[in-house]
Parts: C-alpha cells; sequence; structure tokens
C-alpha cells in the first residue's frame, strides 16, 4: 500500500520558474540578480550528463558576460568561428562568425551540462533557492498568488505547495505546466528520423578545431560537431526502417547510415560511445502568458537544431520575462507582461524561419553557376548575423 502524503511543506516565493534547465537556471539568475525572490523546482535529482544542446552564440555571450559567468563557461569550451558546407561533388561554403559586430566574434561548441552547471552555481550562490526532485503537478490561483502543488520524485511521501506571485513553465517540450494551462503547442514533427553519434573522430574527420562542418548529400546532410577533450559528434538522417531493427542504436548501425550517404571515410569516427535517435520538431505555443503563469524556452517554443539555437532562444526569454517580472513586482501594471509574449513569440517564429534549412540545402545542391553559387554565399553571410542573434536583438530590456 502506498505510504499515505503527510503534511504539506509551504514555500513562498515571488516567482517560482519549473524546469531547471538551461532556460529554468538563466531566468532563475537573472531574476536573482535584480533581487527578485525566485524557487527553482525540477523533477530530476540531478543535472542530466548527456550533452544534447552544445552552441552558445554571441548574444548569448554577451549576456554572460554580464552575469560574470561567460570565461568560467569558456573553460569548458570550444571557441568555433566557422560552420563549413560541403557538397557532395559541388561547391564549398562557409558561414563566417569572426567578423560579426561583437565583442565575441564566434561561438562555443559546449555541451550543454556544463552550462547548466555553471548556472546552477551562479543561482545558488545568488540566494536562490533550488528543489530537485519535485515533479509540478498543477496549480491554482488565488487571492492574488498561485498555489502550485509538488509531487515527490524521490520516493518521500511529503507534498509541497509553493505560493507564488507569478509562474514560469521552462520545462521543457512536453511541458507539464503548458498542458495543465491547455495551451496548445501546433507545429510539425517532421517523418525523418536522425541518428547522432559521439566519440572520437577518424583520420577523415580532421578538420580545424574553431570550424563545424555541414556535409550535404543528394539523401540528406550530416553535421559534424567537434566538442572538448577531442570528441566529435556526428548526426546525419536515417529511414524509418533502420530504426525499427532492434540494432538501430549501435555503432555500427551509424556507421551504416553514414555509408549509406557517400562520403565514405571523411566522416567515419575512431570510437563511437553513445548513439542516440531523435526527430526535428518546429512548434511554437499558442500563448506564452496566460494570467500568472507564463511559458518559456522549450515550453514555448522548438525548432530545427540547425544552427544551434535552442539554449540562445531559451536565455534571450528568460532576460525578457525577468526584467518584466522585476517591473511588475514592483508596482507596475501586470498588462507588461503581456509585452512578453508580444515580442518573443514572434522572436520565436522567426528563429523557426531561419533554422529551415532544408530550401538552401537544395539549392546547394543544384548550385552549378558562380550567380547560384553567389547567391548560397549571401544567404550564407545573413545566416552568421541570424543565428548569433545579433541584429535584431529581439530582447526588450524593462529597467
Amino acid at each position: 500500500m502506498d505510504e499515505p502524503v503527510r503534511s504539506a511543506v509551504a514555500v513562498d516565493c515571488e516567482v517560482l520558474v519549473v524546469g531547471a534547465g538551461p532556460t529554468g537556471l538563466a531566468l532563475g539568475c537573472e531574476l536573482r540578480r535584480r533581487g527578485t525572490d525566485c524557487v527553482v523546482v525540477d523533477r530530476a535529482m540531478g543535472i542530466d550528463s548527456r550533452a544534447r544542446a552544445v552552441m552558445v552564440h554571441a548574444a548569448s555571450l554577451e549576456w554572460l558576460e554580464g552575469l560574470g559567468v561567460r570565461g568560467r563557461i569558456e573553460e569548458a569550451a570550444l571557441r568555433m568561428r566557422r560552420i563549413a558546407f560541403h557538397v557532395l561533388n559541388g561547391a564549398d561554403y562557409v558561414v563566417d562568425f569572426a567578423d560579426l559586430p561583437t565583442p565575441c566574434p564566434y561561438y562555443l561548441n559546449v555541451p550543454q551540462p556544463e552550462v547548466e552547471r555553471v548556472l546552477e552555481q551562479t543561482y545558488l550562490s545568488s540566494g536562490g533557492r533550488l528543489l530537485r526532485g519535485a515533479e509540478y503537478t498543477g496549480h491554482r490561483e488565488e487571492s492574488g498568488y498561485l498555489l502550485a502543488e509538488m509531487r515527490p520524485a524521490d520516493g518521500v511521501a511529503v507534498t509541497r505547495r509553493i505560493r507564488a506571485r507569478y509562474l514560469v513553465g521552462a520545462d521543457g517540450a512536453g511541458s507539464a505546466v503548458r498542458a495543465h494551462l491547455g495551451v496548445d503547442f501546433p507545429g510539425t514533427t517532421y517523418p525523418m528520423s536522425y541518428l547522432l553519434a559521439e566519440g572520437v573522430p577518424g583520420d577523415g574527420l580532421t578538420a580545424p578545431d574553431d570550424e563545424s562542418a555541414m556535409f550535404v548529400g543528394p539523401s540528406g546532410a550530416v553535421s559534424v560537431l567537434p566538442l572538448p577533450e577531442g570528441r566529435i559528434r556526428v548526426a546525419g538522417p536515417v529511414t524509418p526502417e533502420l530504426l525499427e531493427r532492434e540494432e538501430a542504436l549501435t555503432a555500427d548501425a551509424f556507421r551504416g547510415a553514414v555509408d549509406g550517404l557517400g562520403f565514405g571515410s571523411r566522416l567515419y569516427m575512431a570510437t563511437i560511445d553513445r548513439v542516440t535517435h531523435y526527430q526535428v520538431h518546429e512548434r511554437l505555443a499558442d500563448r506564452f502568458r496566460v494570467g500568472r503563469a507564463l511559458l518559456a524556452g522549450d515550453a514555448a517554443h522548438l525548432n530545427s537544431p540547425a544552427g544551434g539555437q535552442a539554449m540562445n532562444t531559451g536565455f534571450a526569454d528568460a532576460v525578457d520575462l525577468a526584467g518584466r517580472l522585476e517591473t511588475v513586482l514592483s508596482g507596475a501594471p501586470a498588462a507588461l507582461l503581456d509585452g512578453y509574449e508580444a515580442v518573443r513569440r514572434p522572436a520565436a517564429a522567426r528563429v523557426a524561419r531561419s533554422t529551415g534549412v532544408a530550401g538552401l540545402l537544395q539549392t546547394m545542391r543544384e548550385a552549378t553557376t558562380e550567380p547560384e553559387r553567389a547567391f548560397v554565399r549571401a544567404r550564407l553571410d545573413g545566416l552568421a548575423h541570424e543565428w548569433s542573434q545579433l541584429p535584431a536583438r529581439e530582447v526588450e530590456t524593462v529597467r
């Protein structure tokens, strides 16, 4: 028989953040920097050691500099200045970040767990409260507050009730907060599946330390991302039939999938110690705010991994939202929070458009004349600015 739930443990705060991933921790850091009382909760007992997102762009680096942690994150990262596109039996192209109008004319390849570790330490050292092993199950509004309930994830039969002025769901693609709010998450899940492998590169995969690559073949494109400590990540498309077979997630299966793309030893890895698969989603929540509850990061938007925008878009959400929350909590009209959706939802839609590179890859494959190749180069020059998130500056800083 299940042990009965004992008396609830009550916690009060100004802002409750559900989700201790990059977005939730960034929001916690920014709120604490502004002096706002904050609690971050997560059902996981610790940081996931798997490297999911890896790219941190210039606009995010400038924010991390202001937070005082850019140097610590760069210690665990590679500075990258280019993304090279190699078209099978065609031309080579480059997205060059070196001339960006920023103090950080580069991007970082840094495993997401390293980013989370630095942000968590920064948040806690600033007086932020972090509750792990606490799974959000819902909330209700009462007397100008939200009362949220957390189910224990560690087997201890004590529920937590957290009373907050505002709640932010930064709990990822399968957001429980978004589901509780009844917010639709329309969009597309693409039918193509992808295999991702990490390990040590083979001789044919040698490349400059400051360059990621995309190998573009007739049946798909394979991305190659150097990682710290001499490791590399390679990801490319596979057929659904391969994933249905029991051996789909093995190193041999990955090598077989890569062989089918025609690049041979240029994509071979000496050793592979992690293989997984994923699908690409493009989704945008219908609403980013419902009363005193708001959505941020992957809970609000998903896009293609091309261009490495996942962490960066979440950071931009966090910076915009923290300023609005601080101002409203200081007495400004709550309607100021409507501006968060008005600014960040269109920004997320623009990011989705800039990372949808299938059409550009097809143009690369078909480009045979110099004017056609010049068109591709011009488009790639624009992508350096778009992916860095520097030109539009969709974050609206509220003091």
